[in-house]
């Protein structure tokens, strides 16, 4: 079983859809490994496809399994979701460092995708 602190860096998204029918998309991150209440959100980037959030969270993980990534446009009143993706953390695990971009299918349809996120996971085990 895997223990150790594990940094999970939101680095910057492209191509990430907009969802408002007026205007530009106003897109942060929502993350969280298994309890979806313990929720962590990046700043939201106004008016933008590309944005760049360089946030970092921090996690101590004990056999934790994947990492959940909601990308959402802030709206008033109910923010609309984008894409949901997971990520493993076998390999990260494993290597003690991975650099991916990983894409933001959409909820409709698993062949479209709504963008891509950049994300860098590092993992420093404990004894």
């Amino acid at each position: 079983m895997s223990r150790g602190k594990l940094e999970v860096h939101i680095v910057e998204g492209r191509a990430i859809k907009d969802m408002d029918a007026i205007g530009r998309g106003d897109p942060y991150v929502e993350i969280w490994l298994d309890n979806e209440t313990k929720k962590h959100k990046t700043d939201v980037r106004g008016g933008t496809a590309t944005p760049v959030w360089d946030k970092f969270f921090h996690y101590f993980v004990n056999g934790h399994k994947i990492v959940n990534i909601r990308v959402l446009d802030e709206d008033i009143g109910v923010s609309e979701e984008i894409g949901v993706c997971k990520i493993p953390l076998d390999e990260v695990y494993k290597n003690k460092y991975v650099d991916q971009w990983v894409r933001l299918p959409d909820a409709k349809s698993n062949a479209i995708s709504n963008g891509e996120v950049r994300v860098i996971l590092e993992f420093w085990p404990t004894n």
